[in-house]
């Protein structure tokens, strides 16, 4: 399915069914525009990427960049099979993402980004980098100037709240200073990978971090009240919701990435990393 979003922006919505599904957009240009993202590493999907771009662009020129938000294979693993499908695409992702998808997908990332980037789509319409650090290491997000459109990946879910993944260079305080730098953008509409498009980027910027914060302090008071253990935090924050497994699992990272912001303002202290902490 394809919808136009915003002025020449298209949204390939690859799961059509789900009101959270992902989306890989296509930003039409003179010489062909740029793709966010590229979906999954799925024949099948690729596929209807390609036939879906072919048919809206009709005979304009293949899309000239592939700009991909982060390392995850929703985002990247369908970049070779674009690659193959338009070639002369050029495929740029964050530079701390570059090595995880190398591997994962081959050697396709033709220049890693470190942010600052810009992409002429002609007509007076540009594409920049943003270096978003926070949810991975090499999170990016791109806005479309002068109409201010933000794709934002995963640093801003359409619903809900984005994950921090350690274990792929992801950093709290980083992703909190990414809200900020996506705030100060000013942008008309968000475009995120998941879900539909948010109309009030800012009250949706500001709730993220009001969220982020009020999740400092809540921790802070558990430490104070002695609840120094990272699981009995957890019970405290999230028992009452029974949460699948894997969201369980996802929780106490969430709590170890505060700790760990918190630790480094000197707010807090670790005494059994992972584990327990307790204030400063």
């Amino acid at each position: 399915m394809t919808t136009e979003v915003a002025s020449g922006v298209v949204a390939i919505t690859l799961r059509p069914d789900d009101d959270d599904s992902p989306h890989v957009y296509w930003v039409r240009g003179e010489t062909g525009g740029a793709l966010i993202d590229a979906g999954h590493d799925e024949d099948e999907v690729s596929q209807r990427v390609v036939e879906a771009i072919n048919a809206i662009r009709g005979d304009a020129p293949t899309p000239a960049v592939l700009l991909i938000t982060d390392r995850f294979g929703e985002h990247s693993g369908g970049a070779a099979a674009i690659h193959a499908a338009f070639p002369g695409i050029e495929v740029h992702a964050g530079v701390e993402d570059v090595d995880a998808i190398t591997e994962a997908i081959g050697h396709v990332v033709d220049a890693p980004l470190m942010g600052g980037e810009t992409f002429d789509l002609g007509s007076g319409k540009t594409i920049h980098a943003i270096a978003t650090p926070g949810h991975v290491g090499g999170s990016m997000c791109y806005i479309l100037q002068p109409d201010g459109v933000l794709f934002s990946g995963d640093c801003v879910l359409s619903r809900g709240t984005t994950a921090v993944h350690l274990d792929q260079g992801g950093d709290m305080a980083a992703y909190v200073n990414s809200l900020q730098k996506l705030a100060e953008q000013n942008a008309n509409i968000l475009l995120s990978f998941h879900g539909p498009p948010v109309t009030d980027p800012a009250a949706k910027l500001a709730e993220l971090i009001g969220h982020r914060n009020s999740r400092d302090e809540s921790i802070l008071e558990y430490l104070r009240d002695g609840v120094t253990e990272v699981d009995a935090m957890r019970d405290r924050l999230y028992g009452a919701a029974n949460l699948e497994e894997w969201r369980w699992n996802a929780a106490r990272e969430q709590i170890i990435a505060h700790l760990i912001k918190l630790t480094a303002e000197g707010k807090a202290a670790e005494v059994d990393v992972g584990n327990s902490y307790r204030l400063a």
